[in-house]
């Protein structure tokens, strides 16, 4: 495109914050796509103060993402792009858009296959850890756990002290566990 030319090689406006367009031939990083990131984070800055936006991020941390999103963006339009056919012609848009939709469901069946595998065997492998907490739990009882509550009788305020017991240092990771399974799906219990 001219203007990409223009603003690279010559004294061109550069992008039009109005209307960006991102040159695709090329990577993040020539002086049309930077300009373009450049408007894009100021962009971003000004909206997450004026949101009034919770976490703060620095400038890299934006940039970054967005120079992953321009990565994700141009593999794409790549993809989208006429290949030349075993009969050595340029595909038609029709062949495009079949090949891709062929790549993409192939894709989702090797992530459905997985995602299958993976639960599987995640359900193979968790069985036996919680009967085995499970089975830790009945054992030490409702004292077991220490707790989070004090109770206060006749305007006496009992303070619970937590003994650390020798046995339960090495169970601490596997309670913890129980307890934050307890607070994500309570559901359960």
């Amino acid at each position: 495109r001219e203007d990409v030319y223009s603003y690279e090689y010559e004294d061109g406006p550069g992008p039009d914050a109005q209307n960006l367009a991102f040159d695709l031939k090329h990577g993040s990083s020539t002086p049309w796509n930077a300009k373009i990131l450049d408007i894009l984070l100021e962009k971003l800055q000004t909206r997450s103060m004026e949101e009034k936006w919770p976490f703060p991020r620095s400038d890299g941390y934006y940039k970054a993402i967005l120079e992953d999103r321009y990565k994700r963006l141009r593999t794409g339009w790549r993809a989208a792009q006429p290949k030349i056919t075993a009969k050595g012609v340029l595909e038609t848009g029709a062949e495009v858009e079949e090949r891709l939709i062929a790549k993409r469901d192939g894709n989702l069946k090797s992530i459905r296959q997985t995602t299958r595998r993976r639960s599987k065997e995640d359900e193979d492998d968790d069985l036996p850890a919680w009967q085995w907490l499970q089975k830790l739990i009945k054992t030490l009882g409702d004292d077991g756990m220490s707790s989070e509550e004090s109770d206060i009788e006749n305007d006496v305020e009992c303070v619970l002290r937590v003994k650390n017991m020798t046995w339960r240092r090495g169970i601490e990771r596997e309670l913890s566990v129980i307890d934050n399974q307890r607070v994500l799906d309570d559901d359960i219990f």
